[in-house]
């Protein structure tokens, strides 16, 4: 699997090869331009969007988890009470998870 910094490099180097920078792309690549703008901004994005990833995929384990749905009475299900407020959290980019797991 890549690393945030291999994807970086791989968005920055497609970048420069479509705007005719074939030599610079390739240096990308090989990972001899980490230093340049293109890389430091696609990294900037893929950290980013990483965190978004990650907020969403605990929301995702949160619903996942069979002992959120199953408890009795129903009404002390973590389901009954949630009504969807950690997915609405993610979504926000907030994390809702915690204040189902006190």
């Amino acid at each position: 699997m890549f690393s945030q910094l291999e994807f970086a490099r791989q968005a920055a180097a497609a970048v420069l090869a479509e705007t005719g920078r074939a030599a610079e792309a390739d240096m990308v690549v090989r990972g001899q331009g980490d230093d340049f703008l293109e890389v430091r901004t696609a990294l900037l994005a893929v950290q980013r969007a990483g965190s978004r990833v990650a907020l969403l995929e605990r929301a995702l384990h949160c619903y996942a988890d069979p002992d959120f749905w199953d408890a009795e009475p129903c009404e002390a299900m973590l389901a009954y009470h949630d009504r969807g407020d950690v997915a609405r959290a993610a979504l926000r980019g907030r994390d809702g998870f915690a204040q189902h797991r006190d």
